[in-house]
C-alpha cells in the first residue's frame, strides 16, 4: 500500500538542500515504546483455509449486499470442536452449514463461532458455508471508511462523479464485507461471483470467467478466479459505472478501469504498465506471477493498494498524456512491485511489513532510475531520507519489530517505506547489483505463495552469496535510529595530506553506537582527469581522523553519491567550493545545494554567476537543479544567457522547458521569443506544464498580443481544467483592463 503523497520528491529535495540536521536528543512520547507499544506475534491458527468461494449480490439503491461464502478448510490438529471466523458486527449472519449440514453459530464482538456436534480430525477437508447480509444505510465501509466495503455515490458538488464501490482489506478490513480468517499468515485460492446492475462492471482477483446476463432482473454476473494462493486481506472487488480498457503483456491480460467518463486518462496514466512489468520481471528474476493485472482507479481512495492481480488506486493521481506523469509512475510502480513483495511472498505478522513496503518503495526508486536516469533515483532517495528523518525525530523504531502500538501504525511513511527503501539501497551498494538481485530471486523463489519473516531474507542472501549479513541487518533493520554525523576537512600543506574529521553524535539509546559505515570521501579537483577522486574509509568509532595524501582539493564531498542513511551537518561551502561542487559533484543533491548557496537571493546574483548557471543548466541532467538555475537567471534578468535559455525553452524536458519559458519572459521582450511562447500558449498538444508557463509568459510580456491564445485555453479541454485555471491566474496577476473581458 502507498499513502497519497501529493508532494513530489523535487519539492522535498529543494527543501532538503537547506535543511539542518535534527539535533541528537532523547525521544519522548514515542508510541513504539511500552506501555503504548505491546508485543505482537503471528496469530495462532486452528485450521488452514484452502479455498474461498464467494457469491455476492449487490443492491446499490439500498446500499446493501447478500453473500454466500464457502470456505474449504482443513483442521491443523485433531479434535477441533469449533471454527472461528472474523466477521464484522455490521454483518447479519443468516445461516451456517458444514458439508451441507446446518450448524449452530454465535456472532459476537467481531467473531463468528461455529459450534460443532462432532470433533473434526486433523487434515480432513470440509466445506463451511455461511449465508449473510451486509445491511444498507451507510456509504462508509470499515473503520473510518478506509477498510471494508465503500460505496461511492453521486454528489451535487461533483458532476463527473459516478456510482461505484471498492473494498479495502489491509490490514484486517475484509471481514467487514465477508466472514473469513482475516490475518496475513494463511493463504488460499479464491473465486468471486458478483451480481450487479446490468450496466456495471466488476473487477476481482485472478482470471476472468464468463459474464452472464439476467434480462428479467436487469443484472450481470461477473466471475473471477484465483488459482494461486494469497492472503485473504488481498481479496478485493471494484465495481460500478466504469470505463474499462484492455491490453496484454505477452499472454497476460491487462485491464485498466476508471469511473465512466474518465477513459481519456487511461493511456496517460497506465501506458507505461507493459514496460514496468518487463522491468520488474527481469529485475526480480521471476516473471509476473499472476493470471492478469488490473489497475482500478476509484474515488475517495487514499493512495494505492496492491490487491493481488488487481491494484486499487486513488482517482486523483490520474492524468492524460499531456500531464506530468511522474506522480502516477511512482504510485503504479510501487503497487506493481508489491505483486512480488507483499503478494507472492507475504509477511507472517505486521511487524515485518517492511518486507512489503520497503521493497515496494525500493521498486519505485529502481523504476525511477530506469525511466529517468540516476538523477531521478537520487531525487527519490533524497525525498525518502527527509521523510524518514522527520518521522525518526518523533517515533524511532526498528524496521522489523514485534513491539508496536497497532497494525496500521507499522505503515508509517518514515520507517516502513522511506527508511526501508534507503536500507535496501545500502544493501545494493554492499552486495552489488548482481548479488543483490540474485539473492532477491532466491528469496522469492524459495518462498513463493508462502509467508516469510526477515530471517528468511537473511538466509536467502547467505545461501546465494555465501555472505553473512547478520551484522548489517542487526544495525539497520533490527535496531532503531541512524548515525548523526559531523564532518570537516582541512589541507595540511606541510605533510601534503587532506585531513578529514568524522564524528558520530547520536545517542546510544537511539540505536547502534557507533555505527559501522563504509564512508566514501570525494576529493574534488575540477581540472584534473579525475574530477572527483573517491577514497573509501571505514567509520567505526565516535571520533575519527583520516589523512589522505595528494595535492590540495578544491572541495571535499563526504559520501559524494549520498549512499548512506545519515543525518549530516549541512555543508556551508566557500564561493570557490560551491562552483567546484556545482561543476563536478556526482549527486544532484550536492549540485542543488551548491546552486542554492550561490543564489541565496536570486535577484542579486552576479552576471558571472548567471553565466555559470546558464552553462550548468545546458548540460544538467537533474531537472530540479536546472529549474532552480533557470529561475535564478530569470530573477536576475541576465540577458546574456538568453541563447541558452531559449534553447532549453525549445528542446528540453517539459518541466525544464517550462522553467526556461518562465526565465525567458523575465528578460526584455523579444519578438522571436514572444512568437514561440505565444504558439506554446495556444497549443492543444504541448505538455500542460509548458502551456501553463507560456500562458503566464504572454500575460507578463504582452497581454493584448497574447489575448487570443488565452481565450482559446479558457474554452479548451484539459484535465481538471488546469489550463483554464492558469489563464485566470495569469489574468489576475496582470492586473490590466485588458483582462476584464475574459475574466467576466
Amino acid at each position: 500500500m502507498r499513502p497519497d503523497r501529493r508532494v513530489l520528491p523535487f519539492l522535498l529535495l529543494a527543501l532538503a538542500s537547506q535543511a539542518a540536521p535534527a539535533p541528537a536528543r532523547a525521544q519522548t512520547g514515542n508510541r513504539f515504546l511500552p506501555p503504548v507499544a505491546t508485543l505482537h506475534r503471528a496469530r495462532s491458527r486452528d485450521y488452514h483455509v484452502r479455498h474461498i468461494r464467494l457469491e455476492f449480490r449487490i443492491d446499490p439503491l439500498q446500499h446493501s449486499a447478500a453473500g454466500v461464502v464457502t470456505h474449504t478448510l482443513a483442521p491443523l490438529r485433531d479434535g477441533l470442536r469449533e471454527i472461528v471466523f472474523d466477521a464484522g458486527d455490521n454483518l447479519k449472519i443468516l445461516a451456517c452449514a458444514i458439508d451441507g449440514r446446518e450448524t449452530p453459530s454465535l456472532h459476537k464482538a467481531g467473531k463468528l463461532t461455529l459450534l460443532l456436534n462432532l470433533p473434526l480430525p486433523k487434515g480432513e477437508e470440509h466445506a463451511v458455508e455461511i449465508r449473510y447480509e451486509m445491511p444498507g444505510g451507510s456509504t462508509r465501509g470499515g473503520p473510518n471508511g478506509s477498510q471494508g466495503f465503500r460505496w461511492i455515490d453521486l454528489r451535487p458538488d461533483s458532476p463527473g462523479r459516478r456510482r461505484h464501490f471498492w473494498t479495502q482489506g489491509e490490514t484486517d478490513g475484509n471481514h467487514y464485507w465477508f466472514p473469513c480468517y482475516d490475518a496475513p499468515n494463511d493463504k488460499c485460492t479464491s473465486e468471486t461471483i458478483v451480481t450487479v446492475p446490468e450496466d456495471w462492471q466488476v473487477i476481482g482477483n485472478g482470471a476472468e470467467g464468463p459474464v452472464t446476463r439476467d434480462p428479467k432482473g436487469h443484472t450481470r454476473t461477473f466471475r473471477w478466479s484465483m488459482a494461486k494462493p494469497a492472503s485473504t486481506y488481498l481479496i478485493s472487488l471494484v465495481g460500478g459505472e466504469l470505463d474499462v480498457k484492455r491490453g496484454k503483456w505477452g499472454s497476460v491480460p491487462l485491464l485498466y478501469a476508471v469511473p465512466r467518463g474518465k477513459g481519456e486518462l487511461i493511456e496517460g496514466s497506465f501506458g507505461h504498465t507493459p514496460d514496468m512489468l518487463t522491468f520488474f520481471s527481469k529485475t526480480f528474476g521471476i516473471d509476473y506471477p499472476w493470471a492478469k493485472y488490473a489497475q482500478c482507479a476509484v474515488s475517495d481512495f487514499p493512495g494505492g493498494m496492491e490487491n493481488v492481480s488487481a491494484t486499487t488506486l486513488g482517482l486523483r493521481s490520474l492524468t492524460d498524456k499531456r500531464g506530468d506523469t511522474r506522480g502516477i509512475k511512482f504510485l503504479t510502480s510501487h503497487e506493481l512491485a508489491h505483486q512480488w513483495f507483499g503478494d507472492l511472498v507475504t509477511c507472517s505478522e505486521w511487524g515485518d511489513i517492511w518486507l512489503h513496503e520497503s521493497f515496494a518503495t525500493f521498486g519505485e526508486m529502481l523504476y525511477a532510475e530506469h525511466w529517468g536516469g540516476r538523477e531521478r533515483y537520487d531525487e527519490e532517495r533524497e525525498s525518502s531520507l527527509h521523510t524518514y528523518l522527520d518521522g525518526a525525530a518523533v517515533h524511532p523504531h526498528a524496521l522489523s519489530t514485534p513491539v508496536y502500538p497497532t497494525d496500521m501504525e507499522m505503515f508509517d511513511a518514515s520507517h516502513s517505506y522511506s527508511k526501508g527503501g534507503l536500507v535496501l539501497h545500502m544493501l545494493r551498494r554492499e552486495l552489488g547489483d548482481a548479488e543483490l538481485f540474485q539473492s532477491l530471486h532466491r528469496f522469492l523463489a524459495d518462498h513463493a505463495y508462502a509467508n516469510v519473516e526477515t530471517s528468511d531474507l537473511v538466509r536467502a542472501i547467505a545461501e546465494e552469496t555465501g555472505r553473512n549479513l547478520a551484522p548489517f541487518f542487526d544495525q539497520w533493520v533490527f535496531k532503531p535510529g541512524h548515525p548523526i554525523i559531523q564532518l570537516s576537512w582541512r589541507y595540511d600543506t606541510g605533510s601534503g595530506v587532506t585531513v578529514t574529521h568524522v564524528t558520530q553524535t547520536q545517542h546510544f539509546s537511539e540505536g547502534v553506537n557507533p555505527y559501522s559505515l563504509p564512508l566514501t570521501i570525494g576529493l574534488v579537483r575540477p581540472d584534473s582527469p579525475e574530477p572527483v577522486q573517491r577514497v573509501q574509509v571505514m567509520v567505526n568509532a565516535s571520533d575519527q581522523e583520516f589523512r589522505i595524501p595528494g595535492p590540495p582539493p578544491t572541495a571535499v564531498l563526504f559520501d559524494p553519491d549520498h549512499d548512506l542513511l545519515l543525518d549530516r551537518t549541512a555543508p556551508v561551502w566557500s564561493d570557490t567550493e560551491r562552483r567546484a561542487v556545482l561543476r563536478c559533484a556526482p549527486s544532484v543533491v550536492d549540485r542543488l545545494a551548491a546552486a542554492r548557496q550561490l543564489a541565496p537571493v536570486r535577484s542579486a546574483i552576479a552576471p558571472e554567476t548567471a553565466e555559470l548557471f546558464a552553462q550548468a543548466a545546458e548540460h544538467e541532467a537533474g531537472q530540479e537543479v536546472a529549474r532552480f538555475e533557470l529561475s535564478a537567471i530569470g530573477e536576475s534578468k541576465a540577458n546574456g544567457a538568453r541563447s541558452v535559455v531559449r534553447g532549453l525553452a525549445e528542446k528540453a524536458a517539459p518541466l525544464v522547458r517550462a522553467a526556461a519559458i518562465g526565465a525567458l519572459t523575465r528578460l526584455p521582450r523579444d519578438d522571436r521569443d514572444f512568437a514561440m511562447i505565444r504558439r506554446a500558449a495556444a497549443s492543444d498538444s504541448e505538455p500542460y506544464s509548458v502551456v501553463e508557463a507560456a500562458i503566464r509568459g504572454v500575460a507578463r510580456w504582452d497581454l493584448k498580443g497574447g489575448l487570443q491564445a488565452l481565450r482559446h485555453q479558457l474554452q479548451a479541454h484539459s484535465v481538471d481544467d488546469v489550463l483554464g485555471q492558469a489563464v485566470v491566474s495569469a489574468l489576475q496577476a496582470a492586473n490590466s483592463d485588458v483582462s476584464a473581458e475574459l475574466l467576466l
